[in-house]
């Protein structure tokens, strides 16, 4: 955060920081909300002028167990549709579930039959759904074989999203700092 904020040209010394209603923290003075996630050794941040979720996870053995605790049985029925080695949303099912509880609040197993992964998406491009009464924007990447959904009410049509290896974070703190 603090190499983000660096970047920002933002005074690391002035920067108050705020918890939202379920504990997650923003920057008080600025009216700046961030999330970040990490998997192995990247870490994704997302910086905006509203509330957002973020999560990143790289591909491994998908563990069939966890499916039908997280995933509902549509959202199973189609993954079980999909040919080995094409099955990204499973990926992309539990990085928009993160992502969304990230945003909003909650815990991953109560949003299996509540929040339902969209199944044609392009990533790079913001996808607008109604979900229990509000209108949500999500954005899905893949880099390599990392996954990462961004969500929030509103995505910024000037979003920049960056993934840093955490040894060039600490070289590039080291950088702003000295």
């Amino acid at each position: 955060m603090r190499y983000a904020l660096l970047s920002e040209k933002l005074d690391v010394s002035k920067v108050k920081i705020g918890y939202g209603k379920y504990g997650k923290p923003y920057i008080k003075n600025g009216g700046i909300h961030f999330n970040l996630s990490h998997s192995k050794n990247l870490v994704v941040l997302g910086i905006g002028k509203q509330e957002l979720g973020i999560d990143i996870l790289c591909e491994r053995k998908i563990n069939k167990e966890l499916i039908k605790y997280f995933l509902s049985e549509e959202e199973q029925r189609y993954l079980h549709h999909l040919k080995e080695g094409k099955q990204d949303y499973y990926w992309n099912a539990l990085c928009y579930k993160e992502a969304y509880i990230k945003c909003s609040g909650g815990q991953i197993i109560n949003m299996k039959n509540r929040l339902i992964c969209p199944k044609e998406l392009q990533y790079g491009k913001v996808i607008r759904v109604k979900q229990e009464r509000e209108q949500i924007e999500s954005i899905f990447f893949k880099d390599s074989n990392y996954h990462i959904c961004m969500i929030s009410n509103n995505i910024s049509r000037k979003l920049t999203i960056e993934i840093l290896d955490m040894d060039v974070i600490h070289r590039k703190f080291e950088g702003l700092i000295s």
